[in-house]
Order: structure tokens, then C-alpha cells, then sequence
């Protein structure tokens, strides 16, 4: 495991629907930030997701809340670039058009969870990916999934010996993290607001304010 002691340095970046962002995606991203010491983390809400049903409320609601979420916390940072570019999310497009901005030589480090990485051959130009950053793949304690060929072969030439790879190069390489998850999903929580049940506790109090003045996901 990866202490305080031992921090990496450079950008590290989350996307996601965030059809409401809930604790479970911020307490992902204080765990990386204690465990890595990124001098930043940040959340990239996306416009149209690819792979998924097209939200029910607007993309700028999903980029409103996930600005509330954060807003206590000096270390997180929100990136509107995928909604103010509108159209389909491609994840290529936009580590593309982060790489373009901090230059060559920073270290950019994009954390996805597991699922999202089994999915990875179904993404856009999805082997560009390692062009313009590293891979911190989230996942259960104890879960060792089975990769389909095609990933497997990527994660053997991608994956990393040790954490540190990803301070010693700006991009191209793969680390494993074994989180333990908070047992909170959005589609719980859409489903709670939606029978009118409480959703306290779930997500930060100025999100869940935000749902109810909104009367979101009734």
C-alpha cells in the first residue's frame, strides 16, 4: 500500500456521469489524493455519456451539483471542458486536450474504476489513451477480475512494477488500487428522490439540498 510518505506528483483526473455525484465518487477521490498526494484531483463531469442512457436532468445541473460537492475541498477541482464541448464524451478528446495544456513532461493520471476499465476496447481510440496518461484502475479488495484477451495483453505491457512509474514518466503506465467501496450507487439515489424516501446521508447535504429544490428525479 502506498503511504503519505511515498507521493507522487502531477494531475490526476476523474470522469463521470456524476447523475448525482454521491460520498461513494468523493470519498474515491480523497482516498487517491491521501494516498498519493496529487498536487490536484479533478472531477470531469461528462455531456452525453457514450455507453450509458442519456440523463435525465441537464448536463449543466450535473456540472452545478458536482461543484457544490466539492466545494469544501480546497484539493478537488471541477472540469467543465466535456460539457462546454458538448456532443458525445470521448475520453480520448479530452486527455488530449489536457496533455495540450499542461505540456509534456507533467505527469497526468486518470482514475476509473474497475468496470469502466473491462469496458476499456469499447472506448474510442481507447490504446491512444496510454499517449496522454497513466491508468489508476479502482477496485474491490480481493476481486481479481478476468480480462479478455485483448486487455490482457494491454495490461501486460502497460502495467507498472510500483506506484512510483507514474511520477517517472508523464503517461503510459497501468497501477491497481484496492479500495473498499461505500455501498452508494446514483441509480440508488435517483431511485430514492423518485419515490420520494430520504436520500440524506448519501451525498453532501448542499447536493441533496439542490435535488430537493429542484425537485429532481421526482
Amino acid at each position: 500500500m502506498t503511504t503519505r510518505s511515498n507521493k507522487l506528483s502531477g494531475l490526476a483526473i476523474m470522469g463521470g456521469t456524476f447523475d448525482p455525484i454521491h460520498n461513494g465518487h468523493l470519498r474515491t477521490a480523497v482516498e487517491i489524493l491521501d494516498r498519493y498526494g496529487f498536487s490536484e484531483l479533478r472531477l470531469i463531469p461528462c455531456f452525453q455519456p457514450v455507453h450509458k442512457d442519456r440523463p435525465v436532468i441537464t448536463p449543466e445541473q450535473r456540472l452545478e451539483m458536482t461543484q457544490l460537492a466539492i466545494s469544501s475541498d480546497e484539493r478537488l477541482s471541477v472540469d467543465s471542458r466535456e460539457i462546454d464541448r458538448e456532443g458525445p464524451s470521448y475520453t480520448v478528446d479530452t486527455l488530449r486536450a489536457i496533455r495540450e495544456e499542461i505540456g509534456p513532461d507533467t505527469p497526468l493520471v486518470m482514475v476509473l474504476g474497475m468496470d469502466s476499465f473491462l469496458s476499456l476496447p469499447t472506448w474510442k481510440n481507447w490504446h491512444q489513451l496510454m499517449h496522454f496518461a497513466h491508468l489508476l484502475v479502482v477496485s474491490r479488495p480481493g476481486w481479481e477480475p478476468d480480462f479478455v484477451s485483448e486487455l490482457n495483453a494491454f495490461c501486460e505491457n502497460c502495467r507498472a512494477a510500483s506506484p512510483h512509474e507514474l511520477q517517472c514518466a508523464p503517461s503510459g503506465r497501468i497501477w491497481f488500487e484496492a479500495l473498499t467501496p461505500l455501498g452508494i450507487s446514483s441509480s440508488m439515489i435517483r431511485g430514492l428522490a423518485r419515490n420520494n424516501e430520504s436520500i440524506a446521508y448519501l451525498l453532501p447535504e448542499p447536493v441533496q439540498n439542490y435535488i430537493q429544490q429542484y425537485q429532481l428525479y421526482r
